[in-house]
């Protein structure tokens, strides 16, 4: 008997450890969502280390997002101390502020690890602040966790009190000051106060409060990690021959925005296979490839703030129901379906467009020309569009002609994402 859905879920999006009674029964799937997971995540696998060296620089805040202002205030400490530990702060409750828009402290940690992935003189530690009480009371417990946080992240021998405080607010200076040597053995020399470095704003006068009131308008401060949190992603599907393809590419232009085409003509081109001689093993290649290809380009941040694509898992998926279902295993069948919920679980959009089908169908060498008749055509985006439930709230049809459909999308993009040419 394969194991629960909610458990394969549980094993595969958040990354826990998978008990080997628990690997012998899995359903074949997951090993493929497995390795969607290690494929996005290799360049971020982060070797274990400690800081050394003399004196240390901290560097702590929210970082709801991160911008460039940070990083050179981080690249600064690096400079003027030995290496520097970055500490994350804050919940992942509501009262946290990066919570409050989906950034929350986990996601922080992940995304201010993933900008400095490549320099071993930065270590970035989390620090949960959820079972503190609220400031200024908060300020007892908080150091306190700060201090232990550099001593499992320093080499052994290291002085606590050989560290660098960069800060932004004159209060956290006092407070600092005031309360660090007070978490140390009173026979330790404490004669010399912590060096603790009221900082300006560098580089560029501006907030994460700011950023997060108005991305776009600030997007070139923001670091790439975090530009996928608030990048704006519109998915545009329909049948076979609708011209959606075309609406991408010319959406994409006008907007200087990467798209993300279907994956499976790449794939029918390599392997020179159409559309009704693919198979369920060929499906699960798609599903996987298609999510894979479309999170690169969110994922990259080269962009100023839009991705265009159009295809996404259910659209897969509906093609694989019309040409294989009947024949299909149950086993086949299940494991479709299991890949097809985690990876739909995973997509967000913003603005999902449904093209009818309205244009003549064209044959181009791969397409199976059984599907040109306009009630399959009709049947198949019904079926679609059920398939889409889980982004009902963002669909949208249209039943225009080309010029037509394409002014209706540029003025959704613009009354709905507030995004302007």
């Amino acid at each position: 008997m394969w194991p629960s859905l909610s458990t394969m879920l549980t094993a595969t999006l958040n990354g826990q450890k998978v008990r080997n009674r628990i690997v012998a029964g899995l359903h074949p799937a997951f090993f493929l969502l497995l390795k969607i997971e290690v494929k996005k995540g290799v360049k971020y696998i982060m070797k274990r280390f400690k800081l050394k060296g003399e004196k240390i620089g901290i560097v702590f805040g929210t970082f709801a997002p991160m911008h460039i202002g940070h990083v050179d205030l981080i690249q600064r400490a690096k400079r003027e101390n030995d290496a520097v530990l970055v500490v994350v702060s804050g919940t992942n409750t509501e009262r946290d502020r990066g919570q409050q828009i989906g950034l929350g402290l986990n996601r922080r940690f992940r995304y201010v690890r993933e900008v400095f992935f490549d320099d071993e003189l930065v270590q970035v530690v989390k620090l949960n602040e959820e079972n503190m009480p609220a400031y200024p009371e908060g300020w007892t417990p908080w150091v306190a966790e700060l201090r232990n946080l550099v001593i499992e992240n320093t080499v052994e021998g290291f002085d606590p009190r050989n560290v660098h405080f960069y800060v932004g607010e004159p209060e956290y200076k006092g407070e600092l000051e005031t309360r660090w040597e007070n978490h140390f053995d009173v026979e330790l020399d404490i004669t010399k106060p912590v060096d603790v470095t009221l900082v300006e704003r560098s580089i560029i006068s501006i907030s994460a409060t700011e950023i997060r009131n108005n991305p776009f308008k600030y997007w070139k401060y923001i670091t790439k990690p975090f530009r996928r949190h608030f990048t704006k992603k519109v998915l545009i599907v329909g049948s076979a021959s609708g011209g959606k393809t075309t609406l991408v590419k010319d959406l994409a232009r006008v907007y200087n925005a990467p798209y993300s085409l279907e994956y499976a003509r790449e794939y029918q081109e390599t392997f020179n296979v159409r559309d009704e001689e693919l198979r369920g093993h060929d499906y699960m290649r798609l599903l996987d490839g298609q999510y894979a290809q479309t999170s690169a380009i969110i994922d990259e941040g080269s962009h100023t703030g839009l991705v265009i694509a159009d295809t996404n898992s259910s659209v897969t998926k509906a093609y694989y129901d019309y040409y294989c279902a009947e024949t299909a295993s149950e086993q086949e069948k299940e494991t479709i379906e299991l890949m097809y919920q985690v990876i739909v679980a995973r997509e967000k959009w913003d603005l999902v467009i449904l093209v009818e089908p309205n244009t003549e169908y064209v044959d181009d060498g791969f397409r199976d020309m059984t599907m040109s008749e306009p009630h399959i055509r009709d049947e198949f985006t019904q079926h679609l569009e059920g398939l889409l439930y889980p982004f009902h709230g963002e669909l949208i049809r249209v039943n225009g002609n080309f010029f037509e459909n394409y002014e209706i999308i540029k003025g959704l993009i613009d009354d709905k994402l507030g995004i302007e040419i």
